[in-house]
C-alpha cells in the first residue's frame, strides 16, 4: 500500500522539484517575472523559469499559462512547451498542454511558433489565431475566438456547440475530485454555455442534465454521470 501510494505521488513530486510555480485544481496564480513580464497560471499548471545571464526563458511543464510579455527589450522572450517553442518580443498569448499537443492562442501582438523536433516547421500568428504542435508536426494556423479560449482569465468557461465529453475534460482540471462517466452517450451530446468556474460541481451537474444524464455525488468528491 505504501509503495503504491509513493509511486502514484512520484510524478507530482518530480513536477514540483522541476517547477518554480505550481497551481492545484481550482487555483489560478499571477506571477511577476524578473523582466517585468507577467504569467498567469491556470488550474493544475506548472512553469519553470530561466532568467539567468539576461535570458528570458519559461518552460510550461503542465497545464496552461497566459503570458503578458514586456516589450522593448532586446532579448526575445521564449516559451517552451512539451513539443513546441514560442518566441516573442512583446505580446499576450497562452500556451496550453495536453497529452498529445501544445496549443498556442494569440491575443495581441505577434509570435513565432516552431516544432522542436522539426525546427524548419514554424508558424507566424496574428491576433485571434492559434496553432497546435505535436511531437511530429505543426498544424495549419486557424482562426479562434480568443475571448472564449481565454475566458478562464476572468474565472469563466465559455463554449459553443461542443461535445459534452470535451467540455467535461476541461472541467476535470478545475474539480478536485474524481469524475466517472457510466453512460458514454451523453459525452457526444453538444452543449453550449458560459459559466463561472468557482463552483465546478454545479457546472458539471447543469451540463450533465442538459445532455440528458443524471448525476450521483458520493463522499470524497466522487461524481458518477449516467
Amino acid at each position: 500500500m505504501i509503495v503504491a501510494f509513493a509511486l502514484a505521488k512520484a510524478p507530482d513530486l518530480s513536477l514540483r522539484l522541476r517547477a518554480d510555480y505550481v497551481t492545484v485544481a481550482g487555483e489560478q496564480r499571477i506571477v511577476a517575472l524578473p523582466d517585468g513580464s507577467r504569467v498567469t497560471l491556470n488550474t493544475e499548471s506548472a512553469v519553470a523559469l530561466d532568467f539567468a545571464n539576461g535570458q528570458r526563458n519559461v518552460r510550461v511543464l503542465k497545464g496552461e499559462a497566459y503570458f503578458d510579455v514586456r516589450a522593448g527589450l532586446p532579448i526575445p522572450f521564449r516559451v517552451a512547451g512539451r513539443f513546441g517553442d514560442v518566441e516573442v518580443k512583446g505580446t499576450t498569448f497562452s500556451v496550453q498542454l495536453d497529452d498529445s499537443e501544445d496549443n498556442v492562442v494569440l491575443s495581441h501582438g505577434a509570435v513565432e511558433v516552431a516544432n522542436r523536433a522539426q525546427p524548419q516547421e514554424h508558424a507566424s500568428l496574428s491576433p485571434g489565431e492559434m496553432v497546435s504542435v505535436t511531437a511530429t508536426s505543426i498544424s495549419p494556423v486557424r482562426k479562434v475566438d480568443a475571448e472564449s479560449s481565454l475566458a478562464w482569465l476572468q474565472g469563466r468557461i465559455r463554449f459553443d456547440d461542443r461535445p459534452f465529453g470535451e467540455v467535461l475534460n476541461d472541467l476535470r482540471r478545475y474539480y478536485p475530485g474524481r469524475i466517472f462517466v457510466a453512460n458514454s452517450a451523453i459525452e457526444r451530446v453538444s452543449v453550449s454555455g458560459n459559466y463561472k468556474l468557482d463552483q465546478p460541481l454545479l457546472v458539471i451537474q447543469s451540463l450533465a442534465e442538459a445532455a440528458g444524464g443524471t448525476v450521483t455525488t458520493l463522499p470524497g468528491g466522487i461524481i458518477i454521470l449516467r
